[in-house]
C-alpha cells in the first residue's frame, strides 16, 4: 500500500467525505470510518491504510459503537445512554433516533458490539455473554441467548470473549447471511452460528500476538463479494473467513497514536 504523508484537516474532511463515501460505493468499499477514544471518528483509506481525516462527534458525548445500516446507507451508533443516533458522516452531527427500552450490562472496559444484521435490519448488540436485538426506530430491545460455545467445540465450556463481530451481506438488505466474532482471549474468529441464541463455534486462530482492544468489519460490495478486516495494535488486516488466519496487514498510517475500538465500511449503494 502506498504512504500518504498528510493527514486532512478538518476542514477539508467535512468538504470531501461526501465525495469518499461515494467514490467507494464503485472502488470494492474501501472507504471506512473508524471510532477511538469516547467518539473521535477517522475516515480510512483502505488501500492505503491511512486515516485521512478525523472528526469528533457533535451531540454524542461517548460512543459504545458504530455501523453501516446496509438497508439504507445511514451511519448509525449508540451512546451510553444507549440512545440510538445517525451521524452525518460529513458533518459528524449526531441526531437521535431512539433510546433502547433496555439497557446492556456493561463492565467496566468490557468490549460493546454494535453490528447490524442486514438481512432482519436489526442492531445486534453485546457485551461479554449477554446478547441483545434491537430495532432501531423503536428501541425495542429482545433478549438473546447467552453466548456460549457449542457443546461439540473444543472450547465448550470456556468463557468466550467477544471483543468485536460483524456480519456477511452487508450490502442492501440481503436473502442471506452470517455473523462472525473475534474471541480476545483464544484471539481467534469465530462463527455466532446462532446470532439469536448466542452458539458459538471456532472458525480458528488469527496466527497474530493480537492487542485489544479489537475492531472489526466485513466489507460487501454489490458483486456479493465479502472482505474481512480487522484492526488491532496499530495494524491493519485482511481475515480468512473460511481459517480464520490474517492474510495482508499494513500499518495504519495517520491515526497519531489513537486506538481504534470500532470500524464499519461504507458500502452499501446510495444517494447521498
Amino acid at each position: 500500500m502506498t504512504k500518504m504523508t498528510s493527514a486532512l484537516s478538518l476542514a477539508a474532511l467535512m468538504a470531501t467525505t461526501t465525495f469518499a463515501f461515494a467514490e467507494s460505493h464503485g472502488d470494492h468499499g474501501l472507504t471506512a470510518i473508524a471510532l477511538s477514544g469516547d467518539n473521535m471518528l477517522h475516515m480510512v483509506d483502505a488501500k492505503t491504510a491511512t486515516v485521512t481525516g478525523s472528526m469528533a462527534v457533535d451531540g454524542a458525548d461517548k460512543l459504545l459503537g458504530i455501523d453501516l445500516r446496509p438497508a439504507t446507507g445511514q451511519l448509525i451508533g449508540v451512546t451510553d445512554g444507549f440512545e440510538i443516533v445517525e451521524i452525518d458522516p460529513a458533518t459528524g452531527k449526531a441526531t437521535v433516533l431512539s433510546k433502547m427500552d433496555k439497557e446492556l450490562p456493561i463492565e467496566a472496559g468490557a468490549p460493546v458490539i454494535v453490528d447490524f444484521n442486514p438481512m432482519a435490519d436489526k442492531l445486534r448488540f453485546m457485551s461479554g455473554t449477554t446478547n441483545h436485538r434491537v430495532d432501531i426506530e423503536s428501541g425495542a430491545v429482545t433478549v438473546d441467548g447467552s453466548l456460549a460455545y457449542e457443546d461439540k467445540d473444543m472450547h465448550a465450556g470456556e468463557m468466550p470473549a467477544i471483543a468485536a463481530a460483524a456480519y456477511i451481506n452487508s450490502y442492501g438488505k440481503p436473502d442471506s447471511t452470517a455473523m462472525y466474532d473475534i474471541d480476545s482471549t483464544i484471539v481467534a474468529l469465530i462463527q455466532q452460528i446462532s446470532p439469536n441464541d448466542g452458539t458459538l463455534a471456532a472458525i480458528g486462530k488469527l496466527g497474530i500476538d493480537g492487542s485489544e482492544p479489537y475492531a472489526f468489519d466485513i466489507a460487501t460490495d454489490a458483486e456479493g463479494m465479502n472482505t474481512a478486516w480487522l484492526v488491532s495494535g496499530g495494524m491493519l488486516y485482511n481475515v480468512s473467513l473460511e481459517t480464520g488466519k490474517v492474510g495482508d496487514s499494513w500499518e495504519l498510517k495517520g491515526a497519531d497514536g489513537a486506538s481504534v475500538r470500532d470500524i464499519t465500511f461504507m458500502t452499501a449503494k446510495h444517494d447521498m
